[in-house]
């Protein structure tokens, strides 16, 4: 007899067909609800609200040092992966040339564990030198797991009305760089991007943001991934195989996701969708989405845990091998 599920992800083209029950985990009757990430992320470690759920990879993360509090458990699933550069704005008239020019600045951020933000300051500091310990740092929220970040970052709250952890706060954050009080802002979200490419008081940081991406992965060959998919351990230890169906599950969704983007009508609303699309293959490879602990996902991986221990998001560099339910893939 299946057993009853829930399972909360992204509205994502890589996990459609698990939101519409084309596929459905084996042994599983799932219950699938699509949910915004700050919302899900939020309701998963604060309450276990589902059985399933694709979280934060550095909440995930920091929850680790916890695990008596956070009782679930992370497959090599990685549905959010997402090169940062372009998501990094400065006001029109900071005198910013690049991130190193942010020494001894005011930067905003969603909040100080937010995975985007972390692969941004780590790459600011490693690759164009910058002192992160030099910025003063300036955060709409707080983080969803507790940590306790190194007196050497100096972090204060975004000034202005909203207070909380309410959405509108992205408001004040984009008040704070539309009006100069901050000299640059990493947005997670792309909630500013529209907003930026259409005013004249603020830009991208990078003044050509996909050369610089596609730099990064040139160097690196990382293709960061922001989430992962953790379990709740109650359902590991009751029925250690839903790792493995769910695992497959998600890697059913996305080969049917990537078999429908073939077609050059696929994104009809984008008109050069197809051409974008084998740029992307051209650059990153047949492999940019796969799951699994393959060499290019722990190389990603590797890098993140350096960039969250240098952050004061977790007391010690993680093995990689230890974050995730073994044996699955």
């Amino acid at each position: 007899m299946p057993i009853d599920l829930s399972i909360a992800c992204g509205d994502r083209d890589l996990n459609r067909a698990l939101l519409t029950g084309d596929v459905e985990p084996d042994g599983v009757d799932a219950t699938t609800t699509p949910v915004y990430p700050s919302n899900r992320h939020r309701r998963f470690f604060a309450n276990l609200e589902f059985d399933v759920c694709e979280v934060s990879l550095a909440s995930y993360l920091s929850s680790r040092d916890h695990r008596e509090d956070y009782p679930f458990t992370a497959i090599p699933v990685f549905p959010a992966k997402r090169f940062r550069h372009s998501f990094f704005y400065r006001h029109a008239d900071a005198d910013v040339d690049g991130p190193a020019d942010l020494a001894g600045r005011k930067v905003g951020v969603s909040s100080w564990q937010t995975t985007a933000n972390v692969w941004m300051r780590g790459i600011a500091g490693e690759y164009y030198g910058l002192d992160l310990d030099s910025v003063t740092w300036y955060r709409r929220k707080g983080d969803d797991v507790p940590v306790s970040i190194p007196d050497r970052f100096d972090i204060r709250p975004v000034p202005g009305e909203h207070g909380g952890d309410a959405v509108a706060e992205r408001e004040d954050l984009k008040r704070a760089l539309f009006e100069g009080k901050l000299a640059a802002a990493m947005d997670p979200a792309g909630s500013l991007f529209w907003d930026v490419a259409e005013s004249d008081a603020a830009e991208f940081v990078f003044d050509d943001p996909l050369a610089a991406e596609r730099e990064y992965f040139e160097e690196t060959g990382i293709h960061p991934p922001m989430h992962a998919v953790a379990i709740r351990d109650e359902v590991l230890e009751e029925h250690p195989w839903v790792a493995t169906e769910i695992f497959d599950a998600f890697c059913e969704a996305r080969d049917a996701c990537l078999e429908r983007n073939t077609s050059p009508s696929a994104k009809a609303s984008m008109t050069w969708a197809h051409l974008h699309l084998l740029e992307q293959q051209r650059i990153l490879g047949d492999d940019a989405w796969a799951y699994g602990l393959t060499e290019r996902n722990r190389r990603g991986l590797e890098k993140f845990v350096e960039y969250a221990h240098d952050q004061g998001l977790v007391r010690r560099p993680y093995d990689v091998d230890e974050l995730f339910v073994d044996g699955v893939a």
